[in-house]
């Protein structure tokens, strides 16, 4: 199951008038979920320090705009605004975004209907009814875009809760950095096989509702605080298809454990300044999870909230 900050806010920016010539910035990034046995098991916020370095805190996060998560608890609250800078998987610029969106569509010539069919082509302008994209704009989308937009909630109170901490921290006039680019997150469909693509769009649109209800029990299970329940829900086997399943064991690997690696080398600098860094929640979770990896390092860590 996947959870995913670019997606999440696009389903905000969403509307009809994105037919006129050049969309507007698409603000695009992956956060992923798998289980694995950690002591790691709950929490969102976490301590982590090192001899001669001030302490920095580590938060996992949920890519929503649901007020119950965007209001901050006072604990986290206070650790963040007293943080002297702020680190977030990718910064967005919308004027980098707006170039990198066009990444997202078929530009040599031919169209979603072409490479998909017409059968799942109409399934897909059916599921895809709340987008606010009509067929005629839908046909432009590769497959992994369209799957991805499916299964994210409809923004309806505003910024999710990584772009609200963002916008803070320029409020507050922290320096902001990130661990990854956006170029990097695309990159990881855009090297999808178009068969896989094309696999995920009609696993997508198949169990459209299930994928949905996912994502509230993610909520649920973050408010809570376990970060074993949102593994768990993650690692359901819910995919009958051996194909589908065995590609969705190789994309987590490459979304988790490899991004997991490198998050962990880059947050490195932002831990010795003592920086407040926010991340996906599960990329926390697990053996190969980034608290793991930091105390296999030599980190001391420690749960706060």
């Amino acid at each position: 199951m996947l959870s995913s900050l670019f997606f999440s806010v696009l389903r905000r920016l969403l509307r009809p008038s994105w037919l006129a010539p050049g969309l507007p910035a698409l603000l695009l990034s992956v956060s992923a979920f798998a289980a694995a046995a950690s002591p790691y098991d709950a929490g969102l916020l976490w301590r982590i320090e090192k001899a001669g370095s001030p302490p920095a805190f580590l938060f996992g996060t949920v890519h929503v705009d649901d007020p119950r998560v965007t209001q901050l608890p006072e604990a986290v609250s206070r650790r963040f605004d007293a943080a002297g800078e702020f680190t977030m998987e990718v910064v967005f610029d919308p004027a980098m975004l707006k170039i990198l969106a066009g990444r997202m569509l078929y530009t040599d010539g031919r169209d979603l209907p072409q490479v998909a069919g017409a059968e799942l082509f109409g399934k897909t302008v059916a599921a895809a009814g709340d987008l606010g994209l009509p067929p005629e704009a839908l046909r432009l989308f590769r497959p992994w875009a369209v799957a991805m937009l499916l299964i994210m909630p409809r923004q309806q109170h505003g910024d999710v809760l990584d772009v609200m901490l963002m916008k803070r921290a320029q409020e507050q006039g922290k320096p902001v950095h990130q661990l990854e680019t956006v170029d990097e997150q695309i990159a990881l469909f855009e090297n999808l096989p178009e068969r896989d693509q094309l696999m995920m769009l009609r696993h997508t649109v198949d169990n459209l509702e299930t994928a949905r209800r996912g994502v509230r029990e993610v909520v649920e299970a973050w408010l809570a605080r376990d970060l074993a329940a949102l593994a768990r829900i993650s690692d359901r086997a819910d995919i009958s298809d051996p194909e589908m399943r065995r590609f969705n064991e190789r994309f987590r690997a490459e979304l988790i454990d490899r991004r997991n690696l490198r998050m962990v080398d880059r947050m490195r600098p932002r831990l010795e300044a003592g920086g407040f860094i926010a991340v996906g929640a599960l990329h926390l979770y697990g053996a190969q999870g980034v608290l793991a990896q930091l105390a296999a390092l030599g980190y001391t860590v420690i749960r706060e909230y």
